[in-house]
């Protein structure tokens, strides 16, 4: 009786149309928004490179060199940030398995 059913029920689902895909409402929105944080974290990115220079170079100057330090990881940091940056999009895509 239950095998009856479910036969039934997936034979039913056979006939349904497959609507193509379609834009949600407000994604215009949403990538408006994505595209303004993508542009605010290239800027701290950049904004990051170049404190972290100001202030490796003003702890050397003065001979501070744990501030050197800082300053140097403070530039390695905004490095690494920029190759995930630049890289993101590839891997996302790789994961996902779509083309571009």
């Amino acid at each position: 009786m239950f095998a009856h059913v479910v036969w039934g029920w997936m034979a039913h689902l056979a006939d349904l149309p497959n609507p193509g895909p379609s834009t949600p409402p407000g994604a215009e929105q949403i990538l408006g928004l994505v595209g303004n944080v993508k542009w605010a974290a290239g800027i701290a990115l950049l904004v990051g490179f170049f404190m972290g220079l100001v202030v490796w170079a003003g702890g050397r100057w003065v001979d501070h060199h744990r501030a050197g330090k800082v300053g140097l990881v403070m530039m390695l940091c905004a490095v690494g940030g920029a190759l995930l940056y630049g890289i993101g999009w590839t891997v996302i895509n790789g994961f996902a398995g779509t083309p571009k």
